[in-house]
């Protein structure tokens, strides 16, 4: 098409892949072919607007259709929703980030003779926080580091900055009575980005007890640190997919390849390095709809008996939902939060009543 096609808006408000991801996926491409299509509504991508910039830098003409809302059943807002936060790994930032902007667009689209004496429309910031599922709080903060530093927001939103981190820096101490609180907020931030630096560090190889280390662990030169970040070769590429059609079979090997169990390369390596008891526990978690980084926290990095409280409801957070099961030791854990926890809660509590009950009573 002579005039390049356009993301809907709401798509637009999703991270684009970074360049060297792009480029490989243009390769992919070119060498293999478009494994999935398009999807257009009224003349805009609502998914595949990665796939459609590589097409153009690989000189391959796309393969487009059409949103068919019934047989997807979805809005197209819904739609874009569902893709999205289903294939990508969104940090806590950037889900508030896109909850803010979403809640924004919705507000920017709305009648305002229809809404007119009835207040602000649905599209308020609870609304976006719950369609993207995130804390509400966390979408009132990234506005006001909007609000106090654009560019701050940005290195957020990008993922370049934790927004703990963002959160410190645009809310230094004011007075000294408040000095013991802003130290804990710093340390809390600080941990943030220890841990954030630990992660990217950190190797994936494993002990035989499937643990990792939960020290820091530099590269031991500069060349091993350049080395680390070096996208994986197309052959390395194709060496893990084959391992993960061998334990996981070919409709995950189909969905991993296609970008949609797994987004990043370099996880999809990581993921073929595990053992095949690993791969194929975090295998039904990344069908449910985990992200990649969750998952391998979840069944390699287990939260133990002398983790903080605070690392319960982290691990929680970034499973992407607003409840979460977890297992520590020889206890079992149940971590709901936002505007309906305590109904869940009730919920729960009374599950565990009926199923604890005597039989016969």
């Amino acid at each position: 098409m002579s005039n390049p096609i356009k993301p809907h808006p709401f798509a637009a408000l999703f991270p684009e892949l970074p360049p060297e991801e792009l480029t490989q996926l243009a390769r992919d491409i070119k060498e293999r072919g478009q494994l999935e299509p398009i999807i257009l509504y009224k003349g805009v991508i609502l998914d595949g607007r990665n796939r459609y910039r590589a097409c153009q830098i690989a000189g391959v003409k796309p393969r487009i259709e059409e949103f068919d809302a019934k047989a997807t059943r979805r809005s197209p807002e819904e739609f874009i929703l569902s893709r999205n936060l289903r294939r990508r790994h969104l940090s806590v930032g950037q889900k508030a980030a896109i909850a803010l902007e979403w809640s924004e667009q919705i507000e920017l689209s709305a009648d305002p003779h229809k809404n007119k004496g009835r207040g602000r429309p649905k599209g308020t910031l609870s609304e976006g926080a719950k369609r993207i599922g995130i804390n509400e709080r966390r979408v009132f903060e990234v506005r006001k580091v909007r609000d106090a530093n654009p560019s701050l927001y940005q290195d957020v939103k990008a993922d370049r900055r934790s927004l703990n981190s963002a959160l410190a820096e645009i809310s230094p101490p004011r007075d000294t009575r408040f000095r013991e609180s802003d130290i804990g907020k710093s340390r809390a931030a600080s941990q943030e980005l220890d841990k954030s630096a630990q992660h990217e560090t950190r190797g994936f190889a494993q002990s035989a007890g499937g643990k990792v280390a939960r020290g820091a662990q530099k590269p031991a030169s500069k060349e091993a640190a350049t080395a680390a970040k070096v996208p994986p070769s197309p052959a390395a590429i194709e060496k893990a997919l084959a391992r993960i059609k061998v334990i996981l079979g070919s409709w995950f090997y189909a969905e991993v390849r296609a970008r949609n169990l797994i987004q990043k390369p370099e996880e999809i390596i990581r993921f073929a390095k595990l053992t095949d008891a690993q791969m194929r526990e975090i295998g039904p978690l990344l069908k449910r709809g985990w992200n990649f980084v969750a998952a391998f926290r979840e069944v390699i990095e287990r939260l133990t008996p002398d983790d903080e409280i605070r690392a319960l409801h982290t691990r929680a957070v970034e499973n992407g939902r607003n409840w979460c099961l977890l297992s520590v030791g020889t206890f079992g854990h149940v971590v709901v939060w936002g505007a309906e926890k305590d109904r869940t809660l009730a919920k729960v509590k009374d599950t565990l009543a009926r199923s604890s009950a005597p039989q016969g009573s």
